[in-house]
C-alpha cells in the first residue's frame, strides 16, 4: 500500500472514530430551523418539567407519517421513522389545551403559537381539537420559530418515553 493511501486511510478512520465517540456522547448537530442550527449536546434526566428544551422522537401516528411524507421531518431512525427533533416543553401531563387560533395551555397562551390552518403550499395542516395532555406525555413546541414548526399542535401529545434527553447549544452556526 503506498504511503498516500496509507495517510488517507487513517485519516478516514480516525474521522470515522471521532465521529462515532461525538455521537455516543451525545453531540448532535441541528439542521431544521425549529432551533438555531448548530452543535448540540444531549443529556439524560430523570424528569423532565416544563421549559425543558429536548430532543425526542415524534410519536408513530398517521400524521407523522403524512409529515415525513410532507418533507416537514426527515427520515431516520425513531419508530415513526424520523429523526429525532428539538421542541420545548411547554405543557404536561394534566394540561388543558385548546386553540383559539392562539395555542392556550392552561388559559395561558404561547407566544407567536397561531396554529395555521395551511401549509406554504397550500395543503390543509392537522386540526386538533381542544384536549387534555396525557398521562406521562408532554406538549412540545418550537418557541424560536414558532410559525414554521411542526410540532404538538398539529400531532398532540408526546410519550414521555420519546425523549431521548434535555439538549443544549454548544455552538450555533451563522444563518
Amino acid at each position: 500500500m503506498s504511503k498516500t493511501a496509507k495517510y488517507w486511510l487513517l485519516s478516514i478512520s480516525i474521522f470515522t472514530a471521532a465521529v462515532s465517540l461525538s455521537y455516543f456522547i451525545g453531540i448532535r448537530i441541528n439542521t431544521s430551523k425549529s432551533f438555531p442550527p448548530g452543535i448540540y449536546i444531549v443529556s439524560k434526566a430523570n424528569s423532565y418539567k416544563k421549559n425543558d428544551l429536548v430532543l425526542f422522537c415524534p410519536p408513530n401516528k398517521a400524521v407523522i407519517q403524512d409529515a415525513i411524507e410532507r418533507g416537514y421531518i426527515d427520515t431516520g431512525r425513531c419508530e415513526s421513522g424520523t429523526v429525532p427533533i428539538i421542541k420545548r416543553i411547554v405543557g404536561m401531563s394534566g394540561d388543558y389545551v385548546e386553540f383559539t387560533p392562539a395555542v392556550k395551555i392552561n388559559n395561558s397562551e404561547l407566544t407567536g403559537s397561531i396554529r395555521l390552518q395551511v401549509d406554504g403550499e397550500n395543503r390543509a395542516l392537522p386540526q386538533l381539537p381542544p384536549f387534555t395532555v396525557s398521562n406521562n406525555s408532554f406538549f412540545a413546541y418550537s418557541d424560536h420559530a414558532p410559525k414554521n414548526s411542526f410540532d404538538s399542535r398539529y400531532f398532540g401529545d408526546v410519550p414521555i418515553e420519546n425523549i431521548i434527553g434535555t439538549i443544549r447549544p454548544l455552538a450555533l452556526f451563522p444563518l
